[in-house]
């Protein structure tokens, strides 16, 4: 009877032991959780800041379009334009103003659009000089990855200057 009692106090132990290792895991596995869920809820809230900030690109873009075709017109095409608000109104500047909250950097470039022959915008076909293809682009840093979006709309000169 004496070795059974001294065999079950081992046994005792082990379980003592073997239980607090699985509680360990469990504990570290709902940290390690935690973890994940902190770093998706902080690129969730950077790729929806980028998102606005891009919004407010195409929104730039159609201030100096609806001020001016002309203006949008002259711009050169396939070059990076950063907006910037001068006095009471958005322009467009080749010279990067610098980043957004110490974090994003934003351009636009502007392109051709071309028409075929129903009028639909195509790859190729004749030019319209009364239409930009504008691509709002966000770029910002996420703990060492270069993380970038992209908004695509037309502008159109819907006054006929």
């Amino acid at each position: 009877m004496k070795n059974s009692l001294q065999s079950q106090k081992g046994i005792g132990l082990i379980e003592i032991l073997v239980g607090l290792s699985i509680i360990s895991i469990v504990f570290l596995s709902f940290l390690v959780l935690a973890q994940y869920s902190l770093r998706a809820q902080e690129y969730s809230k950077s790729k929806i800041e980028a998102i606005n900030l891009a919004s407010e690109v195409i929104e730039a873009n159609q201030s100096v379009r609806d001020e001016n075709w002309n203006t949008l017109a002259a711009l050169s095409l396939e070059t990076q334009y950063y907006p910037v608000i001068s006095g009471i109104k958005w322009t467009l500047t080749t010279t990067d103003p610098g980043l957004i909250n110490g974090i994003y950097n934003r351009w636009v470039i502007l392109e051709r659009v071309y028409r075929d022959a129903n009028d639909d915008i195509n790859s190729s076909g004749i030019e319209d000089i009364q239409t930009r293809k504008a691509t709002a682009f966000v770029e910002w840093n996420d703990h060492g990855q270069i993380k970038q979006i992209n908004l695509i709309t037309y502008l159109t000169n819907w006054h006929n200057e």
